[in-house]
């Protein structure tokens, strides 16, 4: 009798040391990261005039994260598009879910929207909810909010092939006076790969990347241009 009331008292006290190692794990996950700058993101752009929103799962602790995402809802106006990346792949659209790579010590998760609001006015609303593998009950909603006006009033009479030069790496505008004052290169899945603003010198060096096709976008005072190009720097 002795025999089994030990044994008895034995194995519920070993099931309350995984229970307390169990709550203790899960506690210390929950607590391992945050979504910057937020959970919410709210951009303000013009139709014809793409936007791209980034929430960063940043990661100070030392330990391994690895997050699932899938789709919650999605509102946006007639031709717009949108495309959604993570820290593994930019892909094609807002597919419904999928699994992000292992985020490393050192380095942050990542969830990219780029929407292009192609022609008509509006507001799209984009969601997705979020955890981390250890920690399957604390979900997060990441929110990104795309407001595009009409582009009553500004002009795209310009000729694309007119206004600029590229010679090498070297973006060059033609026309001294112009007022285009930033530049923007995109990937074909829409991933921002390089931005900058354009000097009174009108030139702009630009970085290396592979021979491909990219989305070049000039804007400034009134005027906005987007045009596929190809890029091939050497």
């Amino acid at each position: 009798m002795w025999f089994a009331n030990f044994s008895n008292k034995v194995f519920w006290q070993l099931v309350l040391v995984v229970v307390l190692f169990s709550a203790t794990t899960t506690i210390g996950y929950a607590q391992s990261y945050f979504h910057s700058p937020n959970d919410t993101l709210i951009s303000n752009t013009t139709v014809n005039n793409s936007v791209t929103m980034n929430i960063t799962q940043v990661h100070p602790n030392n330990d391994t994260l690895q997050f699932v995402w899938k789709k919650s809802s999605v509102s946006m106006p007639n031709d717009w598009t949108a495309t959604i990346c993570d820290n593994n792949t930019c892909f094609p659209s807002l597919i419904d879910s999928s699994t992000t790579l292992p985020v490393l010590p050192g380095d942050d998760g990542l969830m990219l929207i780029h929407c292009f609001p192609n022609t008509n006015a509006g507001t799209g609303i984009i969601r997705y909810t979020i955890y981390e593998i250890h920690s399957p009950l604390q979900v997060d909603t990441l929110t990104w909010i795309i407001n595009a006006e009409s582009t009553a009033g500004i002009s795209e009479s310009i000729s694309a092939s007119q206004a600029y030069t590229i010679i090498g790496n070297q973006f060059q505008l033609t026309d001294s006076k112009s007022k285009f004052t930033d530049l923007t290169l995109l990937d074909l899945n829409g991933k921002e790969v390089f931005t900058s603003g354009i000097p009174t010198s009108s030139c702009v060096e630009m970085p290396s990347f592979p021979a491909n096709f990219y989305y070049l976008i000039l804007s400034g005072n009134n005027i906005i241009i987007r045009q596929k190009i190809w890029y091939a720097s050497n």
